[in-house]
């Protein structure tokens, strides 16, 4: 006996079954574009009534359409109460209520990422964060209110001052002194025009952070727009959400950068691809080598246990296990091997024990004083005592320009490079024992010293004594081609081997970093050196070639001479055996 139905599938998965015996069915669809309703009529070829057919075209009308009604009725209840459930209604206060009924017409998409924030949640509104103060250089009245456009870490530190703190002291909020480094004169000078720096102010601002500025007429006053006078921001500087830019009210930094508005997801904040928009590229690729480390491949495997969007704190070993984001390892909170907690920090510097960033790496201790501020202090700089007065140099950010100011300062506490090491260990501890720890450091310190001794450290040496001979000139950085290879040699190539250590991404390591750094040192560096010194005097030539021969006598260099019989007869046979060449 095969048996025939006629079936409504819903969401809620009512049915309603005919049966008939039959031998030969066929299949005839109905309401093919209908998502919503499958109805299947099986019907074999001994049915000779035309009255069954107007039978089942009533049940698939009639009984059909209307089940389908109510049940469409009953979902779009069921999904109200699930966006209910999920995103609680904002809490519009009367401060707000008129910014929120204009905008909602003029950045609808703005409203609505407000509106699902946890801001919104709790009434932290437009005015919460836009009000301004007359008399401030970035205020105007608008709608009786008076505003800014700027939302600066200031303004953010009125209802989170712990965080602000942390971040004022942070490397992330001195980002935007770039704008004084060799980076920046590439960026300017040589990609520039005079009168166009395009290429900073897209490129390189962009992550760093701009010098905020406004727009002003032949007296130097601000210019002002409309009724209300809002000012007019420079737009070589503004719109910009770097990390450390550099704002009118003196702070450094913008929250922004990680935080995005106006939603404001933690989970956001806590993705590695938030901290890849800055750190990533040839010069610090930090988002692709953790993408090919088993601590980025566990993310990507398993996002969607890692909490991401958990509300307030976010503890490694208590509310997710999976893998460590970069926001894990450098600033996040952590449950110790002991089941001591222990809470975040906004200074992303506060666990880093080497510096990767200049020529010649080095461990860095840290020196914090009494009013806050921090200063690395280089491993072999010695350190001052506690209570001592350090004249310390920090730029600030005055009439819109970046000025050095020397601050006297008195030293409340001292962190070595050892204990700022234990603190990163201390997140590493939750999935790793001590040995694997330690043995880990052991190779990342180990590849550091490989680069600083034979690549970084010579060249260095090298590109000094071309200084002091004459036949570089110290004020034209990228005037020589030896210039331009000993800056990618240790900024592209050497960072980018560093790096690779520190979170165990083989290939920047080898192919990407060192591999690179041992060609360009041997083909193009140490031959470039005699070609500038050439162009200065045979006499200087003769110089530098007799220094470089002199260094390929050390062991290191050997290789250049060629291997031993014994090497070449093992590579033969290798490739012999395994490629039969």
């Amino acid at each position: 006996m095969t048996e025939y139905r006629i079936e409504f599938t819903e969401v809620s998965r009512r049915k309603t079954t005919v049966q008939r015996r039959e031998t030969k069915p066929f299949l005839l669809r109905t309401n093919k574009n209908n998502k919503d309703k499958l109805s299947m009529i099986k019907i074999g070829d001994k049915i000779q009534s035309i009255y069954l057919l107007v039978i089942i075209g009533i049940l698939v009308m009639g009984t059909g359409c209307a089940e389908l009604k109510k049940l469409r009725q009953e979902n779009a209840e069921l999904l109200q109460r699930y966006r209910a459930e999920e995103i609680p209604a904002p809490v519009i206060t009367a401060a707000n209520k008129v910014c929120v009924g204009c905008h909602r017409n003029h950045a609808p998409a703005l409203v609505k990422e407000w509106e699902r924030s946890r801001h919104a949640q709790h009434g932290i509104g437009c005015v919460d964060c836009h009000k301004a103060n007359p008399g401030e250089i970035d205020a105007w009245q608008h709608i009786g209110t008076w505003v800014s456009a700027l939302v600066t870490p200031k303004d953010c530190a009125r209802c989170h001052p712990q965080e602000y703190e942390e971040f004022s002291r942070s490397h992330h909020a001195s980002a935007g002194e770039i704008l004084a480094s060799l980076d920046n004169v590439l960026a300017e000078k040589v990609a520039g025009l005079p009168g166009n720096i395009a290429d900073a102010v897209n490129g390189c601002w962009q992550c760093h952070g701009s010098m905020l500025k406004f727009k002003r007429d032949f007296q130097g006053n601000i210019l002002r727009t409309g009724k209300e006078g809002k000012p007019v921001l420079d737009p070589d500087s503004w719109p910009n959400s770097g990390m450390g830019r550099l704002n009118p009210d003196g702070s450094k930094g913008s929250c922004h950068a990680c935080h995005s508005r106006h939603a404001f997801e933690a989970k956001l904040s806590r993705s590695p691809e938030n901290c890849g928009k800055c750190h990533m590229g040839p010069d610090h690729p930090q988002i692709e080598i953790y993408n090919e480390s088993k601590h980025g491949i566990a993310f990507s495997a398993n996002r969607n246990r890692m909490t991401l969007d958990k509300e307030g704190d976010w503890v490694l070993g208590k509310d997710y296990s999976a893998a460590p984001t970069c926001a894990t390892c450098h600033i996040g909170s952590y449950m110790t091997a002991q089941g001591v907690y222990k809470g975040n920090n906004h200074d992303v510097g506060e666990r880093i024990s080497w510096t990767l960033r200049p020529v010649v790496s080095t461990k860095i201790n840290l020196v914090i004083y009494e009013d806050g501020y921090k200063e690395d202090y280089p491993e072999k700089k010695p350190l001052p005592k506690i209570g001592e007065e350090v004249q310390t140099l920090e730029k600030v950010y005055e009439n819109e320009n970046l000025v050095n100011k020397t601050v006297p300062r008195r030293v409340a506490k001292i962190i070595t490079w050892q204990e700022r090491r234990e603190k990163m260990k201390g997140a590493c501890l939750n999935c790793h024992n001590n040995t694997y720890v330690d043995n880990f450091y052991k190779q990342f310190d180990d590849l550091v010293i490989l680069y600083n001794e034979k690549f970084a450290k010579p060249a260095q040496a090298l590109m000094n004594e071309l200084i002091s001979d004459g036949i570089l000139n110290s004020r034209a950085p990228f005037e020589h081609e030896v210039q331009w290879v000993f800056w990618e040699l240790w900024h592209h190539e050497g960072r980018r081997a560093r790096h690779g250590a520190s979170m165990m991404g083989p290939d920047y390591t080898h192919w990407h970093g060192m591999y690179e750094v041992s060609k360009n040192y041997y083909m193009k560096f140490l031959p470039a050196v005699i070609k500038a010194a050439e162009q200065k005097s045979q006499e200087m030539k003769l110089k530098y070639e007799k220094k470089i021969d002199a260094m390929f006598t050390q062991d290191e260099h050997l290789w250049k001479k060629g291997l031993s019989p014994e090497e070449v007869e093992e590579l033969r046979k290798t490739y012999q055996e395994r490629y039969s060449q």
